[in-house]
């Protein structure tokens, strides 16, 4: 028995006529049909987080196995000397105003010429803590935090300087215990003179919004954990476009698989994404298949142009539905959480709301949900909390 799970990430919407209801995807509709469908409600308390669906749909999130965001950020990024000291932090490039109030918290989603400045921040040394600074997908960085002498101890229990809006000022971060005085007051100064680095950066004059700030959170540190083989006993790999999606996997020891044009973006290269997980299918008993570029659309607005990337996605799910027996291989398809493309809806945010899921293939006994969206799988199965994973191995046992 084989399993591909497919998470297609905030492509579950909210309102009427959403993407999912629109968008003609007769293969995904199949797989309904032949299958179960319902909701599966991921369990989140506050801001929906990526991994922590991810994590949650694995069966795996817990408080004390989670090492945070920017941990997992930097296993995604490659990195193999993370030390057990080490903090790890993920950022954004941002837009600073002369007026001192954020004008763009992704510096417009410009790509142009920040490995020049990621490059330009990278070895920054700070009373005694030496900050790595790497690239991560889009405006997002990777920064890791090293003590230089063994008697420094930095901590993750810090708050974050992003105030997640515009037209306001960046935000101190603060200690949220007294051992992590020390860490904040680092952090601080490391913001400031970043800042004023970046600002003297030709590169942000050619810039629309000039990334002449970092937005820190997501501050986390090395933790151990079950691996997925020792908790399912199933080999396992994952194929993905960004790093925060391979990350979670390498926490949990699966295979990452490269695929050439694998963007985390619209441009991505379905087709080739989908042939590897294919190929995959015959040499691993898990394939994780992740595609992020229903998400990108929503934060862009952009709901008709969702619908048209979700069938793109259908016709591609199609290629490989001809090739693969559902004798033997069950297919999930679900969301770590949804995203509202519509003005009217959370602003273009994550919601909490519980996603669309279908389950198809190998001994699934069919409900009589007939198509896969919001309306529909509202009518079947209801899963909540750290358990999407489980719920399907004891439906196949």
């Amino acid at each position: 028995m084989k399993i591909l799970l497919i998470i297609l990430d905030g492509a579950a919407d909210l309102g009427d006529r959403t993407p999912y209801q629109t968008a003609n995807k007769p293969n995904t509709d199949s797989l309904a049909k032949n299958g179960i469908c319902g909701l599966l409600d991921i369990g989140y308390k506050r801001t929906p987080q990526s991994e922590f669906g991810y994590l949650n749909i694995l069966g795996f999130y817990s408080d004390v196995s989670y090492p945070g965001r920017g941990y997992l950020e930097a296993l995604g990024l490659g990195t193999e000397d993370i030390g057990e000291n080490d903090i790890c932090v993920r950022g954004n490039f941002a837009s600073l105003a002369p007026n001192g109030n954020i004008l763009d918290r992704r510096a417009g989603r410009d790509e142009k010429g920040l490995e020049e400045l990621t490059e330009r921040l990278d070895g920054m040394e700070i009373e005694g803590v030496h900050f790595e600074i790497k690239k991560s997908a889009g405006h997002r960085v990777v920064i890791i935090m090293k003590p230089l002498d063994e008697r420094i101890r930095i901590s993750d229990h810090v708050t974050s300087n992003d105030p997640e809006r515009t037209n306001v000022p960046v935000m101190q971060i603060k200690p949220k215990t007294r051992e992590a005085k020390f860490t904040a007051s680092v952090l601080n100064k490391f913001v400031s003179k970043s800042t004023k680095m970046l600002s003297q950066e030709g590169v942000n004059r050619e810039r629309k919004f000039p990334a002449n700030i970092l937005l820190l959170r997501g501050f986390g540190r090395m933790k151990p954990i079950e691996s997925f083989k020792e908790r399912y006993g199933m080999n396992s790999c994952c194929i993905a476009g960004i790093p925060i999606v391979k990350g979670v996997a390498s926490f949990l020891g699966m295979d990452i698989i490269t695929v050439h044009g694998a963007t985390g973006y619209p441009d991505t290269n379905l087709r080739a994404k989908f042939r590897e997980a294919f190929e995959s299918l015959q040499r691993y008993d898990f394939v994780l298949l992740h595609i992020n570029g229903t998400d990108i659309l929503s934060h862009d607005e952009k709901r008709e142009e969702k619908a048209k990337f979700i069938e793109k996605i259908d016709r591609n799910l199609g290629e490989i539905l001809r090739k693969v027996d559902l004798k033997e291989t069950v297919v999930i398809i679900t969301s770590d959480h949804r995203t509202a493309s519509g003005k009217d809806f959370e602003g273009y945010r994550h919601t909490k709301d519980p996603v669309p899921t279908l389950v198809s293939g190998d001994g699934i006994k069919p409900d009589r949900i007939e198509k896969f969206d919001e309306v529909s799988c509202a009518g079947g199965f209801f899963i909540k909390g750290n358990g999407m994973l489980p719920f399907v191995l004891k439906l196949i046992k």
